[in-house]
């Protein structure tokens, strides 16, 4: 938990959720940087249930749902039009940078958005931390990249037999002190709410109809 969860400075907390225990390992190490103060750790045990066809009865037993909800204060029913109620003032997704993760980001942000739409609008309110795919190194050189198109460009315009390529499989292929560097720099990306537009696309992605 973050030290100031739940207190008068909760709004400048961040709840970080992260794929499994090791995941969570590394963001305790990331946090050696910045301090736990404003930032609290929650490992998922797998994936969250997709909300969007279930009884809230089914919801309330998923073990996951009610750690989350617990954790930031939240309750099934009420309307938060700001962050002022709850424990932590924004949630940060950690999770592979492959399809399973974007699987699990896409699950939380429908988790939030069939409770608690207005979250949502709230400026910040969900982030996503960002990690390399791939890192090129030659000599003091160093290229991180983000997405595989950034990487073929590079690729293309060099000749990449000179540098040594480390490809990041899924967080555990970093090491603690590349986290530690992740979070001095803090590569993070806030999903941003456009009204309908936003609200057609998830329905489109996780209503079974």
């Amino acid at each position: 938990d973050a030290k100031r969860a739940g207190t008068s400075r909760s709004a400048e907390c961040t709840l970080i959720l992260t794929e499994g225990d090791s995941a969570k390992s590394l963001a305790i190490a990331g946090l050696s940087v910045i301090g736990r103060d404003n930032f609290g750790v929650f490992p998922l045990k797998g994936k969250l249930r997709n909300v969007r066809d279930a009884s809230n009865a089914s919801i309330l037993q998923n073990v996951e749902v009610q750690n989350i909800m617990k954790i930031m204060g939240l309750n099934i029913g009420q309307q938060y039009e700001d962050v002022s109620r709850l424990r932590y003032g924004s949630i940060m997704i950690m999770t592979d940078q492959d399809h399973d993760g974007s699987h699990i980001k896409g699950l939380i942000i429908n988790f939030l958005h069939h409770f608690w739409p207005s979250l949502l609008a709230v400026p910040n309110f969900l982030q996503v931390f960002i990690t390399p795919i791939v890192k090129c190194t030659k000599g003091n050189q160093v290229m991180k990249f983000y997405t595989t198109p950034e990487y073929d460009t590079f690729v293309n315009s060099v000749n990449i037999k000179q540098w040594k390529v480390k490809y990041y499989k899924g967080l555990g292929t970093s090491t603690g002190k590349e986290f530690k560097e992740y979070f001095e720099h803090k590569k993070m990306v806030s999903f941003v709410h456009t009204g309908a537009v936003s609200n057609d696309r998830l329905d489109m992605a996780f209503n079974k109809k």
